[in-house]
């Protein structure tokens, strides 16, 4: 394939390798120093040891680097040709019946698809649709339907269900034999199944139960199959959707099969996508909650599950009437790497495909539902899934599952097939021995996974989810190409042109295929390889909420819910819950009469005829046509004059996008990040050297100076916050050196009350002034009367005596001076009797006492002839407030024995 497209040559990302840290203990040899790690003459410094180790370090890491190819995560294709709604918009839809107005007032509702031969069935509500294909191409109108409503409406409402859920959604549409159909359809929660004839959609025989043959929601998943003249069947039994259960019924003269009933280790919740016969199994891919994953958390995983077509169930003992074959091995779909990127949960699985010679089924898996949008398509040959089932037995240990030992495992070994292999001496299936029965009854879960075809996905997408696929393996004139056709949740379709693989595949133990060369020349272990040369040919918008009308509850109007191709008439049948849309497969008429871009679109249902231009490819075209699917003639794409104006980048012809020249231009990463490397290791090296030699003596710090170094006798003193407490012997304490006043301001913090000219409190001009020269000598604590030794913790200015108005809006009581803000407040006292703070009772007036703080409500207190607001005689004292107080609340004793 040609290299437009190509992913992982530029972007790639160097792993995160964690730094190197010598152990403390290790140090560099002298030897190895002197040589200075490199065979060279510098040495080492006895200061700086580790530069060398350093040096030789980093260039050991950078020629790992430089050896070792990074891989990166595959970026997103950029499509080749954009189609938009305006190009889409005359191609035939149908959305119900002309004349219906319950399909105009509720939608198509579509559920599923099923074409034999040259007829396109379609289920609905309610509706079961027939288009013939072969019809004119411009229309999409069915030429027969047949209608089925529900008749137990009333009972489906006391179950507590809504209007738009009782009705018949027709989930089953299976072909019984050539003739036949069989239709199942949830019947306002009361599953049942009719049988009709293909060719005049007529009833014949009975109805039948649909339990365990059809979902009772029509959100619920279901699967179905004819095979042998049995339907294989995969869906919820019951009302609550809590037993799931793979089942097998309508088999003439045999009694029904189903899985075991309430087993997490069977079925955890599965949501099943397809089932297909394959030899003398059928398999049913699913994804579903992984019971070994349990301790991550709900984690969904794709599955794929097998049970014997001629499997009749166990004995009396053990397994009647369930499965003796079924077995269960998980599909994984991931990106190589030191970190694998797997993507776990399977929307979609093909029927089988010839795949390079070799049969096999594409799947497209998605991200998790709490993830970053992203999808995948992977292919799997069937040998591979077959031989996946011959790996060993997985069981839970502790908090891990891990592998049975063969020596544990009986024989004939369980899931086998009876009177095939291994128990070719076993009659039937009931024939095993309880211990085999046994052992397949606790361990339906195989080791180990299959793996893709190429060690990895065929196509990556990330930002939106897609959502179903179909796949053509012979486009092409040679029908050697493979062409995906991949619809997504936001009603786009991708077109895509997967690239060639070798049929040869390197198996590794296990099943899991090693990745390979993707053009045939041998073994490839780097991330050029299944994916490399992939192309995104068309990126098709085809939902139209205008002409799409989407019925109530459908959830995303917009997600593509069924691809049917059709590929003799080279068109594909596209569906969403609203409506139906025919596509062709190509739009060759884009490219006009220009050959390269015609040539340049490297689309294999395209080919450049020099008498008629591009047109699309069929076998009664004459001979002389011309494509270029491996890109080897290196055309360009544009043609003279064929760029619009509006072209900025001038890389469109005709609806066609090419790389610019600048996309290959592009310095490789591990390149990049060696010459970082490099440089920086230079730098070290440079820098070490420097610092040797440039070295210097260390200057040995001065001793830090005590913290209560002496003042010189000239050095002036330092301002206080808050000047020291006085000493405790009662002697005066020398007062300190008070700063500059300034002058005061009107938003000034008010410092302590000030002399009022008569009685009451004290105002606001002069306080400072006044309360200085309240104190004794200026100084800014009070003076002690000779002898007392109270403490001045508590101390607080005096108010003046007498009575005096309360305090106004701007007033407030006094502020302390000689008491820290941050200081604790002295304990309460209650209120019947005032403690002085040596703690007792505070003694009748006699001696002169200190000053005293009241409350901020009460007057002013004072000796007879006391002034107002001025210090009181006596003891220091301090009257608490007036709140009561609070009792203690009384504890609980136990009664003493002999007491009541």
């Amino acid at each position: 394939m040609g290299t437009t497209g190509r992913t992982g040559d530029t972007g790639s990302t160097v792993p995160t390798l964690s730094p190197l840290h010598p152990h403390p203990r290790a140090s560099v040899s002298p030897p190895l120093a002197a040589r200075g790690g490199a065979g060279g003459s510098l040495s080492a410094p006895p200061a700086m040891p580790g530069v060398p180790l350093l040096f030789v370090v980093l260039l050991l890491l950078l020629l790992l680097l430089a050896g070792t190819p990074a891989r990166s995560f595959p970026r997103d294709l950029v499509a080749r040709s954009t189609v938009g709604l305006a190009a889409t918009a005359g191609y035939p839809r149908f959305g119900g019946l002309r004349g219906d107005n319950g399909t105009a007032r509720l939608g198509l509702d579509f559920q599923r698809m099923l074409r034999l031969n040259g007829t396109l069935f379609v289920a609905a509500r309610d509706h079961i649709y027939a288009f013939d294909l072969r019809q004119d191409k411009g229309t999409l109108y069915p030429e027969r339907h047949l209608t089925w409503e529900t008749q137990d409406r009333q009972n489906c409402a006391m179950r507590g269900r809504r209007q738009d859920e009782c009705h018949n959604y027709i989930r089953v549409l299976v072909p019984r034999d050539a003739e036949t159909l069989l239709a199942c359809g949830t019947n306002a929660f009361s599953p049942l199944c009719r049988t009709y004839q293909v060719s005049s959609l007529a009833q014949q025989g009975d109805e039948v139960s649909g339990q365990a043959r059809c979902p009772f929601d029509a959100k619920q998943s279901i699967v179905a199959l004819f095979v042998d003249g049995s339907l294989y069947s995969a869906t919820v039994a019951d009302f609550q959707a809590s037993d799931a259960v793979i089942y097998r019924s309508l088999s003439p003269g045999q009694a029904p099969l189903r899985t075991l009933k309430y087993s997490s280790r069977w079925l955890q919740e599965p949501h099943f996508v397809q089932v297909l016969p394959y030899g003398p199994y059928v398999y049913f891919f699913f994804r579903e909650v992984a019971v070994e994953l349990s301790a991550l958390g709900k984690v969904l995983v794709a599955r794929v599950a097998r049970v014997c077509r001629n499997d009749r169930g166990g004995s009396p003992r053990v397994l009647e009437r369930r499965w003796t074959s079924f077995l269960k091995v998980r599909l994984q779909c991931s990106v190589p790497g030191d970190t694998v990127f797997y993507f776990d949960v399977l929307e979609a699985v093909t029927p089988p495909q010839t795949l390079h010679g070799r049969p096999a089924v594409l799947a497209l898996f998605g991200t998790q539902p709490n993830s970053i949008p992203g999808s995948a398509v992977c292919a799997f040959y069937l040998a591979d899934v077959e031989r996946s089932f011959e790996g060993p037995f997985a069981e839970p240990r502790g908090a891990t599952w891990s592998p049975v030992p063969e020596d544990r495992v009986p024989q004939p070994r369980p899931g086998c097939c009876a009177g095939m292999g291994a128990a070719a001496g076993v009659v039937t299936s009931g024939d095993f021995p309880d211990e085999t029965l046994a052992f397949a009854k606790e361990h339906p879960l195989l080791h180990g996974a299959v793996g893709p075809a190429g060690g990895r996905p065929l196509f990556t997408h990330t930002g939106t989810r897609l959502t179903q696929l179909a796949v053509d393996t012979g486009a092409g004139p040679r029908g050697n190409q493979t062409v995906l056709f991949l619809g997504a949740e936001d009603g786009r379709l991708l077109k895509v042109l997967a690239a060639a693989q070798s049929p040869e595949a390197t198996q590794s133990p296990g099943g899991t295929p090693a990745p390979r060369d993707p053009r045939g020349l041998g073994d490839s272990r780097d991330s050029r390889d299944s994916s490399a040369g992939t192309l995104l040919l068309e990126e098709i918008s085809l939902y139209d909420p205008g002409r799409c009308h989407s019925p109530r509850g459908s959830g995303v109007p917009s997600r593509v819910l069924g691809l049917e191709l059709h590929l003799p008439g080279r068109e594909l049948i596209v569906a969403f819950a609203g409506c139906l849309l025919r596509l062709p497969l190509s739009r060759c008429g884009r490219h006009g009469s220009c050959r390269g871009s015609c040539l340049a679109a490297r689309d294999p249902y395209c080919v450049w005829l020099p008498s008629r231009g591009c047109v699309p490819f069929s076998e009664d075209l004459p001979s002389g046509f011309q494509q270029d699917m491996e890109g080897s003639l290196g055309i360009s794409g544009t043609c003279q004059g064929a760029a619009r104006d509006g072209d900025e980048n001038g890389d469109l012809a005709h609806g066609v996008r090419h790389p610019g020249p600048g996309a290959e231009a592009t310095v490789p990463v591990p390149v990049l990040v060696g010459c970082v490397l490099g440089a920086f290791a230079v730098g070290a090296l440079a820098t070490g050297l420097l610092a040797t030699c440039c070295q210097r003596p260390a200057v040995p710090k001065a001793p830090p100076e005590p913290p209560c170094a002496p003042r010189a006798p000239g050095q002036p003193p330092v301002p206080r916050l808050y000047p020291a407490l006085p000493p405790h012997d009662g002697t005066e304490p020398e007062p300190p050196a008070l700063p500059p006043a300034r002058a005061p301001r009107d938003r000034e913090p008010r410092r302590g009350p000030a002399e009022p000219p008569g009685p009451g409190p004290p105002g606001r001009a002069g306080r400072e002034e006044t309360t200085l020269q309240r104190l004794p000598g200026g100084s800014a604590w009070p003076g002690t009367p000779p002898g007392s030794g109270s403490s001045f913790a508590n101390r607080v200015l005096p108010r003046a005596a007498g009575p005096a108005p309360p305090f106004g809006p701007h007033d407030r009581a006094p502020v302390r001076l000689d008491v820290p803000p941050d200081s604790p407040p002295a304990p309460r006292r209650p209120l019947a009797q005032s403690y002085s703070l040596g703690g007792t009772p505070v003694s009748p007036p006699g001696p002169p006492r200190a000053l005293t703080r009241m409350h901020s409500l009460g007057t002013p207190g004072g000796t007879p002839g006391g002034t107002p607001w001025g210090p009181r005689p006596g003891a220091l004292e301090r009257s608490l407030s007036m709140k009561p107080p609070l009792l203690p609340k009384p504890v609980l004793l136990p009664a003493a024995p002999g007491r009541p």
